[in-house]
C-alpha cells in the first residue's frame, strides 16, 4: 500500500490560508484605497459560490478579487505580500480536486482578463488572458484556419490559465501533446508582485539572468544548481507515457543544451509557483475533414484489449465508454442526432470511439477503411458504425464530453463522485489495471460508469457516493490509498490529467524522499513564505503548515447531511449539484444560463444559485446563527431575483439543477416572513385580470396606449413595456381563420383538433393562433379552439404557490375532459407547451398534447407546396429548445415539405422570460442578454426571421422594432388558396 508521507504541524483549513483577522483587515483597508480596478467581493454570498468546485469539498475563502490585467493582478499581490494573505487563482472552477480551493484569497481571471490576440498567423501562435474559455479561443481561431489542440470534456468553460495550472490534455494527446507543449511563454506575477516571464532559456542566458539577480535569480539558481546532479533519479522516477508526472515537471524542464524551459515547470504547478497573468501558445493547423468510428464489444475489457490493433490506422484518438455511459446518453442532446448512428450498437456492453482526421474526404475515408479492417480482424468486435458527416462528428463529440456530467446524475440517491478519476498507466498495462480497479470497487459493493483515453492509459471513473452519509466518505480514504497503490504497481499515477490539489499528499509516495524534497525547494525558490495556494502540491522548506490530506479538508457532504429530509425535498437539486460548472458555457446560443452570460457573475448562475440555497439551508436548520441565516437568505434572494425561470438548466445542466422550481419554493417560504413587493399584488390579478380584458381589445388597447396608465404600472408595480392587447379579439381571429369555439365535448369527434388557446397568445396575439387553425384546416375538417386558459404561471414565477394548485387541477380537469373526445389536443405557445410539460408532468400524464409542430410533421404529406420556394430563418424559445432540441428539426421538415427553406438557429434567451424582462429594475439586464446574440439575428439584412415564442416576439419589437413572425403566420401566408400548388 502506498504509504503517505507528510511534514509539519497544523490542520486543513489553516493550511489552505485562512488568514488572521487582523491581517485580512489591514488588507482590505490597503486595497480599498489602493488603485485597484478589478471587483473586489468580501460578501458572503461571492464567498459562498466560491467555495466549491467540482470536487467533493467545502472551503469558504477570504474574499474574492476580479483583476482586470497584469497590473491589477500585481498590484493585489504586492499588497497581499504586504500583510501576509494567502492568494489562489482561478479560472473555469472545474477542478475535481479542490485545486482553487482555499481560505485566503481567490484572484479569479475568467471575469475580466479573456483577451484574445495578437494572433500570428504566419507562424501559428496567439497570446491570451488567463481567463480565456478553451472552446471561445478555438471559435476565434476557427477562421483563420488554427487551433489550440488540447481537447478537454470541459472546454465550454474551462480557461486557457486553469488548463495551463493542471497541464491539461484530454482527448487525441497521443498525437497533440499536452498544453505545456503548446507553451511559448507566460507572463507571470510572482508571489511578492514582481512581474517575470517565463520561456525556454539557453545556458548564456541563466548564467546572465542568475548574475543579474533579478526577480527570477534565485528560481534560476535552484534549477540550475540542483537538475543536472539529480537526471538518473529524475528519469528513474519519471514514468515513460503521456501523462507523465507534471506539477512540477523536473524531466522535462532541464534542456540539454543546459538550458531551462520554464514554461515545462510552471505548467501543472496548479498556482504554487506563480500566477499567470498572459500566455503565449503555438497552434496546431485545423483539419478540414473528420470522421468517427464506433466500435462494439461485450465489454470493457474486450474493448480495451482491442486498442492495440487499431494504432496501426493511425487514429488521432481512441476513446473508451463503458455500458452505463451510453445508456445514461440517451437523455442527452446529442442522442437525437446519435440514434440511428449507433443504431442497435447501443445494446452492447463495451465502446471503442476513434477519430481519425484529413485535409480530404477521401483521406478520411482511407483511414475510417483501415480503422474498419483492422476491428474486423479482431473476432471480439461485435460491430461498428463510421461516418464524416459533420452533424454525427460534432454530436459524438459533445456525446463523449457529456459522459462526466452522465456520471453525476447518479441513481438511487447516489452519484458519480470526484477523488480518483484521473488514474492513468501505460497503455500496454491499461487491461490488467482497469480490471484490478474493477475488483477494488466491486469489494465495496459500489456501482460505477467508466469511460477514458484509451489510446492514452487514461481511465475516468465516478464512483457513485451518497456524500452525505457517514459510511459513504469513509471510503474515500482506502479506496484512494489503493487505486494509488494499483496505479504506482503498473507503472503509472493515480493523477494523469486532472491536476493534484489535495491529492498533493502522494507527490511523496511517486517522487521518492530526494526528489520531493527538491521540490520543496522549488517551492522556497518561487514561493518563501508558502502564500500561492497554501496546503496544495508541497509546502516551502521551513513553511508552516502541510499539504492538505483527501479526508482533512473539508467535505460538501458534512454540511449538507446537516439539511434534513423534511426540509430538503424541494431543494434537494441544489443538493445533488456537484459543482461542474456546466451552466458556465460561455456561447450565447447555448440557452443556459442567460443571467451568467450577461454578467459573468458566478453568483448569477445555477451553480452559484444552488450554493447560495444550500447555505441557506444549512443555517436555516443548524439554527446557529441566525444573523448568518437572515444574511445569506438575502443574499439568495438578490441572486434569485435575476434568475430568469426560463428553465434551461433542468434540461442542460449535466445532473439537471431546476433552479426556477427551487426559485419559487424559496420565494413562497421567504415571504412568509418578509413583506412582499407591491408588484405580486397585481401578479395575484394579472392572468384573470388580462382574459377579462381581451373581451374588449379595443377599450383595453386605448387604456394601455394612454400614458398615464402605463406610468401607473410602471411607478406603482415597476413594471414597464407592457404588449398592448390587440384590435382583435380571439373569437373573430378564430371565426376568420374557420375555426370553432368549443362549447361542448360533444360536438367533438375523434381525431378533430382541439386548439388550446393560452393565456398569452389568446389574450396578446389571437391572430398566431388563427394562423395555427388555418394550417391545421390542411390536416382534418374541422379545428375547436377554447377559450384562454388559466395556468398559473406567473403566480408560480414569484412563489405565490398557495393558488396555483387549485388553478392547474381545473386545467387538468378541462384537458381531460377534452381528451376523451379522442380529439388532439395542440398546444402553440411553447412557454404553455413546456409548462404542461415540465412543471405538471405528474398532473399531465396520460394526456397526449402535441405541439403545432409535432402534428404538422406527423402529417406533412398532407401539406400543399408553395407556389414560390422562400427562405427563412427561425430560433425557437429557449426553454422548449433546451428541453427538446429535435423540435428545430421538426419545423425544418415541415417548411421543408410545403417547398420553403428554413434553417433554424441556436440564438440562447432573448431576455424576456414571460414577465420578468417586463419588470423595471431588469430591463437594462434583460437588453444585454437580448445583445448576447438575438439582436445580431434579429436586425441582420438577409430572409425574414421568425420565433416561437410570444416573449421573444415581443423582446424584438421592443429593443429592435421588428415584428417577428411565427412560423404558422408564415404557413398559412404561403400555403394560402392563390398561392400554393394544388
Amino acid at each position: 500500500m502506498v504509504e503517505v508521507m507528510v511534514s509539519g504541524a497544523g490542520v486543513a483549513p489553516t493550511a489552505l490560508g485562512a488568514p488572521d483577522p487582523g491581517a485580512l483587515a489591514r488588507f482590505r483597508a490597503d486595497l480599498a484605497v489602493s488603485e485597484f480596478a478589478g471587483g473586489v467581493r468580501f460578501d458572503p454570498g461571492s464567498r459562498i459560490a466560491t467555495a466549491t468546485d467540482n470536487s467533493i469539498y467545502h472551503v469558504p475563502p477570504a474574499g474574492v478579487l476580479e483583476p482586470r490585467d497584469a497590473d491589477d493582478l500585481a498590484l493585489a499581490m504586492t499588497i497581499a505580500a504586504r500583510h501576509g494573505i494567502a492568494v489562489t487563482p482561478r479560472g473555469g472552477g472545474t477542478g475535481t480536486n479542490g485545486q482553487s480551493l482555499t481560505g485566503g484569497m481567490v484572484l479569479d481571471t475568467s471575469r475580466h482578463m479573456t483577451a484574445i490576440g495578437p494572433l500570428d498567423a504566419e507562424r501559428g501562435t496567439v497570446r491570451v488572458g488567463p481567463g480565456v474559455v478553451l472552446d471561445r479561443l478555438n471559435t476565434w481561431l476557427r477562421p483563420h484556419g488554427w487551433m489550440f489542440a488540447p481537447s478537454v470534456s470541459t472546454a465550454s468553460r474551462a480557461t486557457i490559465g486553469g488548463m495551463v495550472a493542471t497541464d491539461a490534455s484530454g482527448k487525441g494527446s497521443c498525437r497533440h501533446g499536452r498544453t505545456s507543449d503548446h507553451l511559448l511563454s507566460v507572463d507571470v506575477v510572482l508571489a511578492d508582485g514582481r512581474h517575470a516571464t517565463l520561456r525556454d532559456i539557453d545556458a548564456n542566458e541563466v548564467a546572465a539572468a542568475i548574475a543579474e539577480g533579478g526577480p527570477l535569480a534565485a528560481v534560476l539558481s535552484c534549477l540550475d544548481d540542483g537538475l543536472p546532479d539529480r537526471q538518473e533519479e529524475i528519469a528513474r522516477t519519471f514514468p515513460d507515457m503521456n501523462r507523465g508526472l507534471t506539477g512540477y515537471n523536473l524531466r522535462d524542464t532541464a534542456h540539454k543544451d543546459g538550458g531551462l524551459r520554464l514554461t515545462k515547470l510552471f505548467a501543472g504547478s496548479e498556482g504554487t509557483l506563480a500566477v499567470a497573468a498572459s500566455i503565449e501558445l503555438s497552434l496546431t493547423r485545423l483539419p478540414r475533414h473528420r470522421g468517427v468510428a464506433l466500435l462494439a464489444y461485450d465489454d470493457c475489457d474486450r474493448a480495451l484489449q482491442a486498442v492495440p490493433g487499431l494504432l496501426p490506422a493511425d487514429p488521432e484518438a481512441v476513446e473508451f465508454l463503458d455500458d452505463t455511459v451510453v445508456q445514461m446518453g440517451r437523455s442527452t442532446p446529442a442522442w437525437v442526432d446519435l440514434e440511428a448512428f449507433i443504431g442497435s450498437l447501443s445494446e452492447m456492453g463495451g465502446y471503442l470511439f476513434a477519430e481519425v482526421c484529413g485535409d480530404s474526404r477521401a483521406e478520411v475515408g482511407g483511414h475510417l477503411d483501415r480503422l474498419v479492417a483492422h476491428a474486423g480482424e479482431q473476432p471480439a468486435c461485435r460491430g461498428c458504425a463510421v461516418s464524416s458527416d459533420p452533424g454525427v462528428v460534432a454530436a459524438m463529440s459533445r456525446f463523449r464530453q457529456d459522459a462526466v456530467g452522465l456520471l453525476s446524475r447518479g441513481v438511487d440517491g447516489r452519484q458519480g463522485t470526484a477523488f480518483v478519476e484521473d488514474a492513468a498507466v501505460p497503455p500496454a498495462s491499461l487491461v490488467d489495471f482497469v480490471r484490478e480497479f474493477r475488483a477494488i470497487l466491486d469489494a465495496e459493493g459500489l456501482s460505477y460508469g467508466m469511460f477514458g483515453h484509451a489510446d492514452a492509459g487514461c481511465v475516468h471513473v465516478r464512483p457513485m457516493l451518497d456524500m452525505t452519509r457517514a459510511e459513504d466518505r469513509s471510503l474515500i480514504r482506502p479506496i484512494s490509498d489503493a487505486v494509488a497503490d494499483l496505479a504506482l504497481r503498473h507503472g503509472g499515477l493515480i493523477w494523469g490529467e486532472h491536476g493534484k490539489g489535495v491529492r498533493g499528499e502522494y507527490l511523496e509516495a511517486y517522487f521518492g524522499a530526494g526528489l520531493h524534497l527538491y521540490l520543496r525547494q522549488i517551492k522556497s525558490a518561487f514561493d518563501p513564505e508558502g502564500r500561492l495556494n497554501p496546503g496544495k502540491l508541497v509546502v516551502p522548506l521551513g513553511g508552516a503548515g502541510r499539504v492538505g490530506r483527501i479526508d482533512e479538508v473539508p467535505f460538501r457532504g458534512v454540511r449538507d447531511a446537516e439539511i434534513s429530509d423534511d426540509a430538503a425535498p424541494a431543494f434537494r437539486g441544489a443538493i445533488r449539484c456537484n459543482g461542474n460548472g456546466g451552466c458556465f458555457h460561455w456561447d450565447a446560443s447555448v440557452e443556459m444560463c442567460p443571467s451568467y452570460k450577461a454578467t459573468g457573475d458566478r453568483m448569477q448562475s445555477p451553480k452559484g444559485r444552488a450554493a447560495l440555497i444550500r447555505e441557506w439551508l444549512y443555517q436555516t436548520e443548524t439554527n446557529s446563527n441566525p444573523e448568518a441565516a437572515e444574511s445569506v437568505g438575502k443574499e439568495l434572494y438578490q441572486s434569485l431575483s435575476t434568475c430568469l425561470s426560463c428553465k434551461a438548466c433542468s434540461s442542460q445542466c449535466p445532473v439537471r439543477i431546476d433552479i426556477p422550481s427551487m426559485k419559487a419554493q424559496f420565494l413562497d417560504k421567504w415571504h412568509r416572513h418578509q413583506p412582499r413587493p407591491r408588484r405580486d399584488l397585481l401578479i395575484q390579478a394579472l392572468e384573470p385580470a388580462t382574459i377579462l380584458a381581451a373581451h374588449f381589445p379595443s377599450v383595453s388597447r386605448q387604456v394601455m396606449r394612454f400614458g398615464a396608465a402605463r406610468k401607473i404600472f410602471e411607478k406603482t408595480f415597476g413594471v414597464t413595456d407592457l404588449p398592448a392587447f390587440p384590435r382583435q379579439p380571439l373569437s373573430a381571429a378564430m371565426r376568420d381563420a374557420g375555426a370553432l369555439p368549443l362549447r361542448s365535448e360533444a360536438d367533438v369527434a375523434p381525431n378533430e383538433v382541439i386548439l388550446l388557446s393560452d393565456s398569452f397568445l389568446g389574450v396578446f396575439e389571437p391572430e398566431v393562433l388563427a394562423a395555427a387553425a388555418q394550417c391545421l384546416k390542411f390536416l382534418t375538417d374541422k379545428v375547436y379552439f377554447t377559450p384562454p386558459l388559466k395556468n398559473g404561471k406567473a403566480l408560480e414565477v414569484r412563489g405565490l404557490l398557495n393558488r396555483v394548485p387549485e388553478i392547474r387541477a381545473a386545467l387538468v380537469a378541462k384537458l381531460q375532459d377534452w381528451s376523451q373526445t379522442g380529439a388532439k389536443l395542440v398546444s402553440i405557445e411553447p412557454a404553455f407547451t413546456m409548462l404542461l410539460r415540465q412543471e405538471m408532468a405528474v398532473e399531465t400524464r396520460g394526456l397526449e398534447i402535441l405541439s403545432i409542430e409535432e402534428i404538422l410533421n406527423t402529417h406533412r404529406d398532407r401539406l400543399p407546396i408553395a407556389r414560390m420556394t422562400t427562405q427563412f430563418r427561425m430560433v425557437g424559445h429557449c426553454t422548449e429548445t433546451s428541453a427538446i432540441p429535435e423540435h428545430l428539426a421538426r419545423w425544418r421538415a415541415v417548411f421543408e415539405a410545403a417547398g420553403l427553406e428554413l434553417d433554424p438557429v441556436r440564438s440562447g434567451c432573448c431576455g424576456m422570460a414571460g414577465l420578468w424582462g417586463h419588470e423595471a429594475e431588469h430591463r437594462n439586464l434583460s437588453r444585454q442578454i437580448y445583445g448576447l446574440a438575438w439582436q445580431d439575428h434579429v436586425e441582420a439584412e438577409h430572409s425574414e426571421f421568425l420565433a416561437t415564442g410570444f416573449s421573444c416576439r415581443s423582446q424584438a419589437r421592443r429593443f429592435s422594432g421588428k415584428r417577428l413572425r411565427h412560423p404558422v403566420q408564415v404557413l398559412a401566408s404561403e400555403l394560402t388558396e392563390n398561392n400554393y400548388l394544388g
